[in-house]
């Protein structure tokens, strides 16, 4: 099989369960992250005393790796080989970006990050499959 070429789309090698759930793990990325961008300021109480953390930065930063989530798991759909190790060069920063900010949004950090654990384990096996001609 091509580069160029296509899976079917009654194919069961098209990993259509890894695009839905990067897409969907992406956009909660999108969505969060932008409502996140206009009011990133959070309270921190220690021992010493209450301090302000802006995070305005990365939340812009997860406004950008969530798109790229975002965009690769609409390309995945496609069922192209190439897609899956863009896929992995998005989704990796992306986790990384979601376990830095895991104190501020614990739960939905977590949900995120088994999303894009189970969409990649499921892209990975998808592309040691044998191809067929």
């Amino acid at each position: 099989m091509g580069v160029t070429e296509r899976l079917d789309a009654c194919s069961p090698g098209r990993p259509l369960l890894a695009a839905g759930l990067l897409t969907t793990a992406g956009l909660v990325d999108t969505v969060s992250a932008w409502a996140h961008t206009g009011h990133a300021r959070f309270a921190v109480a220690t021992a010493d005393g209450v301090y302000q953390v802006d995070l305005g930065g990365w939340a812009e930063a997860h406004l950008a790796v969530g798109a790229a989530v975002l965009f690769a798991g609409l390309v995945v759909f496609t069922g192209r080989r190439w897609t899956v190790p863009l896929a992995f060069c998005c989704v990796l920063p992306a986790m990384v970006v979601d376990l830095l900010l895991l104190p501020y949004a614990p739960v939905r950090a977590v949900v995120v990050v088994a999303l894009y654990g189970t969409a990649l384990r499921l892209l990975l096996r998808h592309h040691r499959m044998p191809r067929t001609s």
